[in-house]
C-alpha cells in the first residue's frame, strides 16, 4: 500500500471523528427538583391552607407536575392549571430554570392529608438534555375540629372523647352521618352526608336546640357542642363525628336567632327546563369564585343581580341555584340575556370556557355533535368518524374570543383549531398514504440523532484503528536498505 492511500484513509478517519465531535451532544441527563411545602402543618376546619410548589433545574426546562391530596380533607380553590377532586396539575412549556406555584385549599374535613408531587404529561424535560432525573417532594396537613369550650363538649348526644392521636389508626374510617335532624328548625339545604355546612333560622328567644345525629357506622361517636348556649343573632353549633380509627368530620350549623329581613324576590331563570334563582350573598359563602373574577352588580328583568366580571371585563358569570339547592356557575350574556353553563379549563397561558355554539356558528365539515363530560359537567363536543380521542369543543378564552379548539380527551389539553382549506390539500394515492411515515415527535428525533452519532463515533474509531494497523504493518514489511543481510551484499559484489 503506497503512502498516498495511507494519507487518504487517515484524513477520512480524522474528518469522521471531527464531524462526530462537532455535532455530538452530551449524553448526560439533567437534574430537576420539585419541592412541596404547606403554609401550616396543623389547622382546623374552615382554615385556608396554601401549598407552595417549587420547581428548579440545572438547565431551561418545561414541566408537567401533578399534586395529589385528600379531597375529603382539603378542598382545592385555585392556583393550578387544572384538576381538583384529589389532583391538581401544573403545566408550563417553559423555558424556565426556577419557578414556584402557590395552590390554595380550604380545610373541610378532619384527619391528615398527604400532599405529594409526581410526573404529569411527560414530567420535566430539558431543552438541552431532554429527559431529566427528577426528585419529587411532599408535605402533609393535619386538620382537626374546632375545640369546644370547657364544659361544652358532649352535648345532648354524649360521646365526644378526643381521639388518641398517638395511637395507630385501627378500624373503620367512616366518619359520615347517616341522618341529621334538629328541633326546632329546618336545615338548609336538606341533609346530605357529604354536605357539612347548613343554615338554620330560629326565633330570637331560642336558647337551645335538640340535635339528633346518627352516624353511618355504629362504631363511630358523635359529639355536639354549642347547641345549648344560643343567643340572639348569629351562632354556630358543631357536630363532630369520630370514626372508629379516630379520624373526624365536623358538621356546622349556622344558626340565626331572630328575624331575618326578607330579601326581595329574585328573578327566576329557566335553563333547559330547569328553574334557577340568583344566589344570595349568604348562599355564596364557601363558594369558590373563579380566579381573577370580581363581584359587581347588573340588571336582569328589572332586578339588581350579583355578577362576577373577568379581569379584562370581557366575560361575566353568575351563580345560580336550582329548586333543590344545587348551585352552578353560568356564563351571562347581558345583551342577549342568555345563560350557558360555565366550565373553565386552565391551560398554560390561557383559560377557556366551553360553550354551546349558536345557530350562527358553522360547525366544521365532517364533524357531528355528541355529549362529553369534562370536570363533572356535560358539554357539547364534535367528533369525526366516531373518533373520541380527539374532539372539537367550542369555547371562549379569557380574552372573550370564541372559536373551536381541538381537545385531547386522554391528556386533557387544548389546541386552537383551524379548519383546513380543501383547495390547498395535496391529494395522495392510497398506497402513498399507507406507506407514508408518521411524524416523529421532537424528543424521538433527538434520541435517533444521538443513536446515529454514537454509531458514527464507533465507525470512526474502527477506521482509525485500521489505518494505524496498516501503517504499522507497512513499516514492518518494507525493510530499510541498511537492514539487507551481509550475505546478500557480498553476493552482489561478486556478481559485479
Amino acid at each position: 500500500m503506497n503512502k498516498k492511500k495511507l494519507w487518504i484513509y487517515f484524513l477520512t478517519a480524522l474528518l469522521t471523528i471531527g464531524w462526530t465531535l462537532m455535532y455530538a451532544q452530551p449524553a448526560y441527563a439533567g437534574n430537576a427538583t420539585v419541592s412541596v411545602s404547606a403554609s401550616a402543618s396543623q389547622v382546623t376546619t374552615g382554615t385556608t391552607v396554601t401549598v407552595t410548589v417549587g420547581i428548579s433545574a440545572d438547565e431551561e426546562i418545561g414541566y408537567g407536575v401533578a399534586i395529589a391530596y385528600d379531597p375529603s380533607i382539603l378542598e382545592y380553590q385555585g392556583g393550578g392549571d387544572g384538576g381538583g377532586s384529589g389532583t391538581v396539575t401544573l403545566v408550563n412549556e417553559g423555558p424556565v430554570t426556577s419557578t414556584s406555584r402557590t395552590l390554595t385549599f380550604t380545610a373541610v374535613g378532619t384527619g391528615t392529608s398527604a400532599i405529594s408531587a409526581s410526573e404529569y404529561a411527560g414530567g420535566c424535560y430539558g431543552y438541552v438534555t431532554g429527559d431529566m432525573s427528577v426528585s419529587y417532594g411532599g408535605a402533609s396537613v393535619t386538620v382537626s375540629a374546632p375545640q369546644a369550650s370547657p364544659g361544652e363538649s358532649g352535648g345532648n348526644d354524649g360521646g365526644g372523647d378526643a381521639p388518641d392521636t398517638t395511637a395507630p389508626l385501627v378500624g373503620s374510617g367512616d366518619n359520615l352521618l347517616k341522618s341529621l335532624d334538629i328541633s326546632p328548625g329546618t336545615l338548609t339545604p336538606a341533609f346530605q352526608p357529604q354536605t357539612t355546612s347548613y343554615s338554620v333560622t330560629l326565633p330570637e328567644d331560642t336558647t337551645s336546640i335538640v340535635v339528633s345525629a346518627v352516624p353511618n357506622d355504629s362504631k363511630a361517636k358523635v359529639a355536639v357542642s354549642h347547641n345549648n348556649d344560643l343567643e340572639p343573632g348569629a351562632n354556630k353549633t358543631y357536630i363532630v363525628v369520630t370514626a372508629e380509627n379516630g379520624t373526624q368530620r365536623t358538621y356546622v350549623l349556622n344558626i340565626t336567632c331572630g328575624e331575618v329581613p326578607e330579601e326581595p324576590e329574585e328573578a327566576a331563570v329557566t335553563i333547559n327546563g330547569v328553574q334557577y334563582g340568583f344566589a344570595t350573598p349568604e348562599q355564596m359563602e364557601g363558594v369558590a369564585i373563579p380566579e381573577g373574577f370580581e363581584a359587581g352588580e347588573s340588571e336582569y328583568e328589572q332586578e339588581t343581580i350579583t355578577v362576577y366580571t373577568s379581569p379584562n371585563h370581557l366575560l361575566q358569570i353568575v351563580y345560580l341555584i336550582d329548586t333543590e339547592g344545587n348551585g352552578q356557575w353560568f356564563l351571562y350574556e347581558k345583551d342577549q340575556k342568555t345563560f350557558q353553563p360555565y366550565v373553565e379549563y386552565q391551560a398554560t397561558g390561557n383559560r377557556y370556557v366551553i360553550l354551546t355554539p349558536g345557530d350562527d356558528v358553522q360547525i366544521p365539515s365532517s364533524y357531528e355533535a355528541t355529549e362529553l363530560e369534562i370536570q363533572g359537567q356535560t358539554v357539547t363536543a364534535y367528533v369525526k368518524n366516531g373518533e373520541t380521542e380527539f374532539v372539537l369543543l367550542y369555547a371562549v378564552n379569557i380574552n372573550g374570543e370564541p372559536g373551536f379548539y381541538l381537545y385531547d380527551t386522554v391528556e386533557g389539553t387544548y389546541q386552537r383549531y383551524v379548519e383546513p382549506d380543501v383547495t390547498e390539500e395535496v391529494l395522495v394515492t392510497t398506497e402513498a398514504a399507507t406507506t407514508e411515515a408518521p411524524p416523529v415527535p421532537e424528543n424521538e428525533k433527538l434520541q435517533h440523532l444521538r443513536v446515529m452519532l454514537y454509531i458514527m463515533s464507533g465507525i470512526a474509531v474502527v477506521l482509525l484503528g485500521l489505518v494505524i494497523g496498516m501503517v504499522v504493518y507497512h513499516k514492518r514489511k518494507v525493510k530499510p536498505i541498511d537492514d539487507i543481510p551481509e550475505d546478500f551484499a557480498d553476493l552482489d559484489e561478486k556478481e559485479s
